[in-house]
């Protein structure tokens, strides 16, 4: 179980059912990494700056797995399609983060937003959280 006790990718909000999916081959990136489908093949996203579709991968609930449970390179991914007002738990930098942050992407993380970034979602923590890298903290979509 992850220590900050976040079970699930997809935390509410506004989605249509069932929610917007697409399925490819796995990089090594675990659950809630951010990141684009490349010739079928999840990669997490170096800056958001992509021009393709950024999805959040879910957990491997086809295997029974959680969200701490790395992907292997090859394995099944199935990535959530984010869309606006949806929150979701997503791997994020080190750092301390508090409710509306505005956040960008590196390395499949969010991160707080610098200018000259793409702001992709807010932080929606009811707290402020100081995050190790890679824990999960939940956004909204923007």
């Amino acid at each position: 179980m992850a220590k900050d006790g976040k079970h699930v990718i997809h935390a509410g909000g506004v989605f249509p059912n069932p929610l917007l999916n697409r399925e490819g081959r796995a990089t090594a990136v675990k659950p809630g990494t951010l990141g684009f489908f490349d010739a079928g093949v999840f990669k997490a996203s170096v800056d958001g700056s992509e021009t393709a579709v950024i999805y959040a991968a879910d957990f491997d609930y086809l295997r029974c797995k959680s969200v701490d449970d790395t992907f292997a390179v090859d394995d099944l991914v199935v990535a959530i399609h984010p869309l606006p007002g949806m929150f979701l738990n997503v791997r994020a930098a080190a750092g301390t983060y508090k409710k509306g942050d505005a956040l960008s992407i590196a390395n499949g993380q969010v991160k707080k937003w610098a200018t000259g970034e793409a702001d992709r979602c807010y932080c929606d923590e009811e707290r402020s959280i100081t995050a190790v890298a890679g824990d999960l903290i939940r956004v909204v979509i923007k």
